[in-house]
């Protein structure tokens, strides 16, 4: 699967024309995996991790700068907490998992402002309970690895 992956990703950017990847680096598992893949596939010059904490924590930040200097792949670091907070600051009163779902959404904007921006494409970090449930940010054109090859969206919520 690793090799599918890889291939992949380099048909991907081919394909497009775009420069390289972005992808947002929490310093978890499941984005450590994929900045790995996505450094082997590219090099680490066409690889930007972008580290977007908001109220995280201190140690997710420490394990992303790790990740990306042992992959010699290049990062920005955007503390998204104050823009949270004057957002929340304007919304009525909501509830907490409204609230939360803001986070990844901001996240989601940065990565596609610095994927404009750079001409590099999105590179998704989610993980597999994300696309159980249908947590993840999408759009008609994303597509998803699964057992039986990439899957759409809509094919995903099928089955």
């Amino acid at each position: 699967m690793k090799k599918k992956i890889i291939f992949w990703m380099r048909k991907q950017l081919k394909d497009s024309g775009a420069k390289g990847i972005v992808l947002g680096l929490s310093g978890g598992v499941d984005s450590a995996v994929v900045a790995g893949l996505a450094k082997e596939a590219l090099g680490g010059e066409r690889v930007l991790a972008l580290i977007l904490p908001c109220h995280s924590q201190v140690q997710g930040l420490k394990d992303a700068l790790l990740v990306a200097r042992q992959l010699g792949i290049e990062t920005k670091t955007l503390d998204l907490s104050d823009i949270y907070d004057n957002l929340i600051s304007i919304l009525p009163e909501a509830a907490s998992l409204a609230k939360a779902n803001l986070k990844p959404r901001l996240r989601m904007l940065i990565l596609y402002y610095f994927a404009n921006k750079l001409n590099y494409l999105v590179c998704g970090t989610g993980n597999k309970s994300e696309l159980k449930v249908g947590y993840f940010c999408y759009d008609e054109n994303t597509r998803a690895f699964t057992k039986e090859g990439l899957k759409t969206y809509k094919e995903l919520k099928q089955g």
